[in-house]
């Protein structure tokens, strides 16, 4: 009993909701040490989490690995819990620890809530609550070795219900809450569908998605130092239609909605329904592109080779290479044949870095392409500096290329380092229907481009646009839709005042044919309520920052950025989240191994590297600065926030995000960001009677989860926890 006594406060000290969502071990000491620690044992630390999740005619086969640390100098015994996504239906649960296959159990729902509750009761660990409604599965995990590694294999299946067309899998991922330290991250997902798999996309992860065929899709992730922030949701369309149309919406009740679409051409499309190209390749040769031994160069004469080998037979080309003066590989654009493309590959080996940079010049020459029906004419243009050749100012070459791209050619450039001139390669890229790419000195440039050049490489509708018929819709982006490509997809999202069954209809070109396709789609319910606001919000405040960009700080403009950024917990360069949670400080700096009483740093430092890293990104947008490493993050975040398609990054100090809400820490409190400007709040003690009956609605325990002081409005009511 005196062995008990001494190991139970150990339990609960010890217990911890690492990685709960990835799965929780609660630990106790299996061989009691000489002397009991003060402060009990140290938590046992997920290091890796892999998932493979295949599904097949929507049936989902999960397979999960984890691998556990025990720091402590001791052996650790304790019971594994994994919660299963909701609506999961285990068809069988095995795992693997050591070599060995050990039995576990089902719990159900109600239990499962019984032990996350009692748990929070114990620790006073409001984090658990977000999972207090899952069921979940159980085992016991044994030995946790010494200093050592404990890998954990489970297996479960689930059958995922089509909605409206759509399938939608959650899994569990979440431990930013818990982990002490960054966690090593990778998943793979396989999806294959007799229906076709029209559409896939995640709004929580960046996926790299290979399409293998209509009907067949595989997307995988990876990040060695992820902070585990997110679960893992995966939206797929189905339908074998020539372009793939998918909607999902969610609207409250007296409140506008949002939706997301997305579109894809088919993966299995006649060569002849790829459009043929008119491409000039443009790189600058100055003497710049010549430093750290060459690489740049070496790169850059890389990518263009690939680029060159990628080309239709039925494509015509040229490359622009520029320094002091622009010069060309041929007078006119030349048939994609192998003779040609082999000439041409010869012509940019024999490039060399030296002199100034004329993009004025540049720009011109390529631009100057004969306009021809059926023909997608584009310009990827690769620059590493400033002009210094030429004209110079920026309003003038943005004139310059207006006049000169008679063909309306989609211009693509890419910054390579610090030194470019961000605002004029950003406006280049939005005046002629293109993009800007900004590759780092620590990127590979070869990479970079060959990666960005296999999108474009297959176009199939140009001039795309998207009519919704009679929704309402406002804040609709991206504003222009542009072209689709072979094995790409096109997300778009909004907001809308009508809901109800709507007709979509697609329109645009199929080389110099008027083309028209309608859709049906109903806009309402449906899944999507906790990702698309802020999805949503992600892409206007990154419209807001490039019309600041391109018309200067306008006071209207710069508040509408802080409100999004507030409301939404979205890190601009015009709000930073400076107040720092206890926890949090213990999280982003843990003491070393060894030392569980080190004390924790200033939350002064912590704020000064905050408010750095805001400065560094709004650099661009504070004094209209044309170059510099300000300049270029400015552009890259404002990039990355136009055309984010994830919305479960972390959104910095001070800011949580559960069940579709954002909480802002102020004071010790989290307040709901959707609170009215008045309003009165009913006060509930923390862990009291009322708080056990307020745990009873699963949406509530989410919100409540945040932490144990909470501001929060639900279903007409707001909530005010209070821990006296």
């Amino acid at each position: 009993m005196r062995r008990l006594a001494l190991l139970l406060p150990l339990l609960l000290l010890a217990l911890t909701p690492d990685a709960l969502a990835q799965g929780i071990v609660l630990e106790r000491i299996r061989i009691q040490p000489p002397e009991p620690p003060p402060r009990g044992p140290l938590p046992i630390r997920l290091q890796a989490h892999r998932v493979k999740i295949r599904i097949v005619d929507q049936v989902a086969e999960v397979e999960v690995e984890q691998v556990f640390f025990n720091p402590n100098p001791w052996e650790m015994e304790g019971v594994y819990l994994f919660p299963l996504p909701e609506g999961a239906a285990v068809s069988r649960f095995t795992m693997t620890m050591g070599g060995k296959v050990v039995e576990g159990e089902v719990l159900d729902a109600e239990r499962a809530r019984e032990i996350y509750r009692s748990i929070v009761y114990q620790r006073r660990d409001p984090g658990l609550l977000e999972f207090a409604g899952r069921a979940c599965l159980r085992a016991s995990l044994f030995p946790i070795p010494p200093r050592g590694e404990t890998r954990v294999t489970l297996r479960y299946a689930q059958v995922l219900t089509p909605e409206g067309g759509l399938v939608e899998l959650a899994y569990p991922m979440k431990s930013d809450r818990f982990g002490p330290s960054a966690v090593a991250i990778s998943g793979e997902i396989d999806v294959q569908s007799a229906a076709g798999v029209a559409t896939f996309f995640s709004p929580t992860h960046k996926l790299d998605i290979v399409r293998k065929s209509d009907t067949h899709v595989v997307g995988s992730f990876e990040d060695r130092q992820s902070a585990a922030d997110s679960d893992l949701r995966i939206l797929y369309g189905l339908g074998n239609k020539e372009f793939g149309v998918t909607v999902t919406s969610a609207k409250r009740a007296g409140e506008d909605g949002y939706f997301l679409i997305l579109l894809a051409p088919r993966a299995e499309i006649d060569a002849t329904d790829i459009l043929p190209k008119d491409i000039v390749f443009v790189l600058d040769t100055s003497g710049s592109m010549g430093e750290r031994g060459g690489a740049k160069m070496r790169q850059a004469k890389a990518a263009l080779s690939y680029a060159l080998g990628r080309l239709d037979a039925r494509d015509r080309f040229n490359v622009v290479a520029f320094s002091t003066e622009a010069r060309s590989f041929r007078d006119q654009p030349v048939e994609a044949t192998r003779e040609n493309v082999d000439a041409a590959v010869a012509y940019v080996n024999g490039l060399n870095a030296a002199g100034g940079t004329a993009i004025h010049d540049a720009l011109v020459r390529a631009l100057a392409l004969p306009r021809a029906d059926g023909r997608v004419p584009l310009v990827i243009f690769l620059t590493d500096g400033q002009a210094t050749i030429g004209p110079t100012d920026t309003q003038t070459i943005l004139k310059a290329a207006r006049d000169a791209n008679g063909a309306q050619a989609r211009l693509f450039v890419f910054g390579v380092g610090d030194d470019v001139n961000a605002t004029l390669l950003s406006a280049l890229a939005d005046e002629n229907r293109g993009s800007g790419n900004f590759v780092s000195e620590r990127e590979d440039i070869e990479v970079k481009v060959s990666a960005f050049y296999e999108k474009v490489a297959s176009p199939v509708l140009t001039d795309a646009t998207l009519e919704l018929g009679d929704l309402g819709e406002y804040d609709v982006y991206p504003r222009r839709l542009g072209d689709l490509f072979k094995g790409q997809q096109a997300v778009v999202v909004g907001r809308y005042r009508k809901g109800g069954p709507r007709a979509l209809t697609l329109r645009g070109k199929i080389g110099a044919k008027e083309v028209r396709f309608v859709y049906e789609a109903a806009f309402g319910g449906g899944g999507g309520g906790d990702f698309l606001p802020r999805l949503w919000a992600v892409r206007k405040v990154g419209y807001l920052l490039e019309e600041i960009r391109k018309n200067g700080e306008k006071r209207e403009l710069v508040e509408e950025v802080k409100a999004l950024g507030i409301r939404y917990g979205i890190l601009t360069p015009y709000t930073s989240f400076l107040v720092v949670e206890e926890g949090e400080l213990r999280r982003r700096n843990p003491p070393p191994p060894g030392d569980p009483e080190a004390p924790a740093p200033a939350p002064g430092r912590l704020r000064e590297e905050a408010a750095a890293e805001a400065r560094k990104a709004g650099d661009a947008f504070s004094g209209g600065a044309d170059a510099g490493g300000g300049a270029v993050a400015g552009a890259r975040l404002a990039k990355e926030l136009k055309e984010k398609e994830t919305a479960g990054e972390s959104t910095g100090i001070g800011v949580k995000m559960v069940g579709g809400k954002t909480f802002r820490f102020r004071d010790g409190v989290w307040r709901d960001t959707t609170l009215p400007a008045q309003y009165t709040t009913k006060k509930v003690k923390y862990l009291g009677d009322e708080y056990g009956r307020l745990l009873a609605d699963s949406t509530l325990a989410r919100y409540l989860s945040v932490g144990e002081r909470v501001i929060v409005q639900h279903q007409g009511t707001v909530y005010e926890i209070v821990t006296d």
